[in-house]
């Protein structure tokens, strides 16, 4: 089953590269602003938030789980790194290397509770969704903490090299050595090796002696490692840490998952084809915004866009057995 899987993914990376090549095709032509190719380039420092907590979550649905507290998590990490920063007087660098510990308590603390206590990870995630939340909006009082210096600002909206007009903003870079970093933990580490096992079959992986408390707790808990960097870019891009931020950030997360050719049910991954899933949703977001089409609207759109992509996961999975 793992190896038909890997074959299925070889080819979705195919489609998916070529359903990217027609949404940028289709807004070209439709849209005078979409044809440089440097404005979507710039609207990349957008997508990284979402890009960079979708590689460890693709570990964790490649498991047969899910973080639904992502968003949540990045909203207490800056909040917390706002605090340290305004009201304890930390060095920022040090204030948001705390909000990055703190994430990976969070993800600790999902970790443990969905392998320690046997708690599903659907209603872990999704209390602690709450939790976290709650306690970004209790420690700041349901403020935003403004105040950061100009530089971070600067930073964000900087590119780190290029030539001519092309240039890659330091964020989308971040981006890419973390999705160069996933696929090869995904597919060279037995990290990446043990969660596919376990998606496949618990059972058969624990009694292969798979190690897979641990590996809930480290893939829970890197996820939340990431989710503090994440708000860090978050931070700087608004110059603002917000109680709100990140806002059903876990649903575009999971949406890119999908769209890549994981199956929520685990067993089988590509962070690759995440990627991939991250650039559609980027683009199509970023076309339908030049368009004029309304918020509402996008979300219906990528919503039946992400039923499609978990069918044809189904669909696709299935086939192997029927023969």
């Amino acid at each position: 089953m793992i190896k038909s899987g890997f074959a299925f993914l070889a080819s979705r990376q195919l489609a998916l590269s070529l359903l990217f090549f027609l949404i940028c095709l289709f807004f070209g032509l439709t849209n005078e602003n979409f044809r440089n190719p440097f404005n979507l380039l710039d609207r990349s420092r957008h997508w990284v938030e979402i890009g960079m907590i979708a590689v460890p979550m693709t570990l964790i649905i490649a498991t047969g789980g899910i973080d639904l507290s992502v968003g949540s998590i990045v909203a207490l990490c800056g909040i917390v790194s706002g605090l340290m920063f305004e009201k304890m007087g930390m060095p920022l660098p040090l204030a948001f290397a705390f909000g990055v510990l703190v994430g990976g308590v969070c993800g600790a603390i999902n970790g443990f509770i969905c392998s320690r206590l046997r708690v599903p990870a659907l209603v872990t995630t999704l209390a602690t969704m709450a939790v976290f939340r709650g306690l970004a909006m209790g420690l700041s009082r349901a403020d935003p903490i403004r105040g950061f210096p100009r530089e971070i600002t600067d930073w964000a909206g900087m590119s780190t090299f290029g030539w001519g007009n092309f240039q890659l903003p330091h964020q989308t870079l971040l981006l890419l050595i973390l999705v160069a970093l996933g696929m090869i933990v995904l597919s060279k580490t037995v990290v990446g090796r043990w969660s596919l096992q376990i998606g496949e079959n618990l059972k058969a992986a624990k009694f292969a002696t798979v190690p897979v408390d641990k590996m809930h707790l480290l893939l829970y808990t890197t996820c939340g490692l990431v989710c503090g960097l994440a708000s860090i870019i978050y931070t700087a891009r608004f110059a603002t840490a917000h109680p709100a931020a990140a806002k059903g950030l876990e649903l575009e997360v999971i949406a890119c998952v999908v769209i890549g050719g994981t199956r929520i049910t685990g067993g089988n991954g590509s962070v690759l084809g995440t990627f991939l899933g991250v650039l559609i949703l980027g683009t199509l977001r970023f076309g339908m915004d030049l368009e004029g089409i309304l918020q509402r609207y996008q979300i219906v759109l990528i919503g039946l866009v992400v039923v499609l992509a978990a069918t044809m996961n189904e669909y696709v999975a299935r086939r192997p057995r029927q023969k």
